[in-house]
């Protein structure tokens, strides 16, 4: 049994599963998790096949994912569901705006003993070489983060104004800042699959260049490799301690201007900041 699932959890934001986004795929070479994306106004309302877009964009890519031979490496899984989100989207435009979607993967290879990170989704494991961030390898981008800090900027200065309709709970309730940070967020969509210091990989129909294509072999022996989406701030080794160190977060940084700034608060009667999902898979 070369790869054994340990755990798992799949959370949609909104608290019903339909809406959500991230899907976890397990067949017997492969387990990854997959965080469908959309880009705002661009999708134009459109539910195809009456799904969210960015769960049509997950759905297509864990289907690719399961079709993936056993011993395809990251360049050829890359390739593959390029392709298959590609011809996908190109059979619902017609003559229509093209629906903007994409996906993120994190995923763990038996064959290959390897564990492959594209786009903003986090990985873990244990007995890993090489720099690492405390908790693995994060998943925020440059570019979100960048939009993120200026939002935090943003709510900071009206915090600091002492307004009484400037409160924590009317901001989290009412963001103004979303408006300053659409054009940063359709940037950061346009910085996908290219290079320099902002870019980054993406499944969205595009060619993913090979620098941003993750791959990190595990050592020898039995190991645990832990695979979240980007609605984790931290990839910790158990999904009770990922699960806790979200909750203090949020208790902590309702808004997410200080100690993890992101591009939306936590609204209440909201189940995270974002759709996520986590695996632990033990490789033997």
């Amino acid at each position: 049994m070369p790869l054994q699932v340990v755990e798992s959890s799949v959370r949609a934001r909104t608290g019903q599963p339909e809406d959500g986004a991230d899907l976890l795929v397990v067949t017997p070479h492969h387990v990854a998790v997959v965080a469908g994306l959309s880009f705002g106004a661009t999708t134009g309302g459109a539910r195809p096949h009456d799904l969210p877009p960015a769960r049509f964009a997950a759905g297509v890519g864990a289907a690719a994912l399961r079709d993936l031979p056993p011993t395809a490496d990251l360049r050829d899984a890359a390739d593959r569901l390029t392709r298959a989100l590609e011809q996908a989207v190109g059979r619902l435009s017609g003559a229509g705006a093209r629906l903007q979607v994409a996906c993120a993967v994190a995923a763990v290879s038996s064959a290959r003993r390897e564990v492959w990170q594209l786009g903003a989704v986090g990985v873990h494991w244990d007995g890993g070489t090489g720099a690492q961030a405390p908790h693995g390898l994060p998943s925020l981008l440059p570019s979100l983060a960048a939009a993120a800090q200026a939002r935090a900027v943003f709510l900071h200065a009206l915090l600091a104004r002492g307004e009484a309709h400037h409160t924590p709970a009317a901001l989290r309730r009412d963001d103004p800042a979303q408006p300053t940070l659409a054009p940063l967020l359709a940037a950061h969509a346009a910085l996908a699959n290219t290079t320099g210091p902002f870019g980054y990989g993406l499944v969205n129909g595009r060619p993913v260049p090979d620098e941003h294509l993750r791959v990190f072999v595990l050592p020898s022996g039995p190991r645990e490799v832990c695979l979240a989406s980007g609605g984790y701030p931290a990839v910790l080794p158990t999904l009770a301690a990922s699960e806790r160190h979200l909750d203090d977060l949020l208790a902590a940084d309702p808004l997410l201007i200080t100690r993890f700034p992101y591009v939306r608060p936590h609204r209440p009667g909201q189940d995270g900041y974002a759709d996520r999902a986590y695996v632990r898979v033990r490789v033997w």
